[in-house]
């Protein structure tokens, strides 16, 4: 059975579902013991209200923010803005010059699951920088622990066309987290559409 899969601007009205789809990832990440990626509990109020200000923010520096609707309902969300975020520490990419688009964010509550939602949103990202001629679609990603087969989601986006370019670490203080947050900048080749 084929879903129904549609995309649409984001509106602050749907600012609870996404922060109901953050909270239900990271249940899901913790039950997978993969705690690193985004903290064991729930966010508290501060980061909510830090996320909602963000939002607007970086929409009215050019960024994009989408849902994703499977049969009419809610089900995933998606960001993509002209500039990097602010707790990357500088990294290299002069060898590989021209325009970015940083996928800021993409998430599918846990309802909707493995049924290829996030795969979609990755075309339409990948289609959309086309649109705009951009040279590079670029990402941060959680780092995960590679030898102990906790790196699925890098190993899920370099499926997906894009290829790692830098590790680096952001530290806790800087997040306001316990740990550190240790990733890969991953990139993708924009082929124009």
């Amino acid at each position: 059975m084929s879903l129904s899969i549609t995309l649409r601007p984001y509106t602050s009205t749907d600012f609870e579902f996404l922060w109901s789809t953050i909270d239900s990832r990271i249940a899901w990440l913790t039950c997978k013991g993969l705690e690193g990626q985004w903290g064991a509990e729930p966010w508290d109020s501060e980061i909510k209200e830090q996320l909602r200000s963000r939002l607007v923010e970086d929409a009215r520096r050019g960024g994009f923010n989408w849902i994703a609707e499977v049969d009419g309902q809610l089900a995933g969300f998606f960001q993509m803005t002209p500039f990097r975020p602010d707790y990357l520490p500088l990294l290299k990419t002069d060898d590989k010059p021209g325009e970015e688009l940083y996928l800021r964010l993409l998430v599918v509550h846990t309802d909707f699951g493995g049924r290829g939602l996030g795969e979609f949103m990755l075309r339409f990202a990948k289609r959309f920088a086309g649109e705009r001629k951009v040279d590079w679609v670029r990402m941060d990603c959680w780092k995960g622990v590679p030898g102990e087969g906790k790196d699925g989601l890098v190993r899920y986006y370099e499926g997906k066309g894009f290829t790692r370019v830098h590790d680096f670490v952001v530290p806790a203080e800087r997040l306001k987290r316990v740990t550190e947050y240790a990733g890969h900048l991953l990139e993708w080749k924009v082929v124009e559409v």
